[in-house]
């Protein structure tokens, strides 16, 4: 009976040992400097959450994501991968019009 006992308390400990390690997250403040540099805005919110099923397909494990309000008054929701950085999705009204004129540029050269 005892050992019964002590079989069930130690299965939470088992199986918290099977979880595997949680990914290196990228810090808030170099996420928001990547997209910083890509548009123009105040940041609103920052959340991490799950990524989308094509986002996992690319291979994503967590997404950190942002939302700017532009100058022209618009809100972008912008979704990078939490470990590597990477832009997976922008939504919102006026993009043309957030984008850094630097980032402008570069699209026309690479048409």
């Amino acid at each position: 009976m005892f050992r019964a006992a002590l079989v069930f308390l130690l299965i939470p400990f088992m199986c918290l040992a099977d979880e595997p390690p949680a990914p290196d997250l990228l810090p808030l403040h170099e996420v928001v400097k990547i997209v910083g540099e890509r548009f123009e805005g105040r940041l609103l919110a920052a959340r991490i959450d799950e990524p989308e099923p094509f986002e996992f397909a690319l291979g994503t494990d967590v997404v950190q994501e942002l939302v700017l309000l532009s100058k022209q008054g618009n809100i972008l929701k912008i979704r990078l991968d939490g470990v590597t950085g990477r832009v997976l999705d922008i939504r919102g009204r006026g993009l043309g019009d957030a984008r850094l004129r630097e980032d402008k540029n570069d699209r026309k050269g690479r048409d």
